[in-house]
């Protein structure tokens, strides 16, 4: 996972023309901030973030607290080792998969049917559901149509199996 990082300029030598800016990797110390574009009295104490990497889904403004951004870097941080941690990042806040990353569960897969298959498989295959799940899901008229196509012939009152 990569580190969030983000633009900070001073914001008083940016309006004259002058742009004082540099990237950041957070956490950051605010004083280092401070110190490297001369955000005091004389200079212009404002700040604004003109740019910013790797968030992931987290809402970064011009005027974004950076106590608040290093607090998320130190969450993301926390929980980096986390597979599939950006798809989980795109569903649930940083808090939810903290506090419930032991019960995160991920499925590769490209659409519903492909997460069925998956899931079935991981469970011991198609022996391991039901009756109810089965009879839920199974599709008995289209397995009917393929019986009578191929192995089934319909008389009066049901159907033979071809010889």
């Amino acid at each position: 996972m990569e580190t969030p990082k983000i633009y900070v300029v001073n914001l008083n030598s940016y309006n004259n023309g002058r742009t004082r800016g540099k990237w950041y990797e957070l956490p950051v110390d605010f004083s280092r901030i401070k110190s490297d574009l001369l955000l005091d009295v004389e200079h212009g104490e404002e700040y604004a973030i003109h740019d910013f990497e790797n968030f992931y889904g987290y809402k970064v403004g011009e005027y974004s607290s950076i106590q608040e951004l290093n607090e998320y870097a130190e969450k993301l941080e926390e929980i980096s080792d986390i597979d599939h941690l950006k798809d989980f990042l795109e569903i649930y806040s940083i808090d939810d998969i903290i506090n419930n990353k032991d019960d995160l569960d991920f499925a590769e897969a490209e659409n519903d049917e492909d997460l069925a298959q998956e899931l079935i498989e991981q469970m011991g295959g198609l022996e391991v559901l039901s009756i109810e799940t089965l009879q839920r899901y199974f599709n008995f008229s289209a397995y009917g149509r393929d019986l009578a196509i191929g192995d089934y012939s319909k008389t009066s009152h049901g159907y033979i199996r071809d010889i």
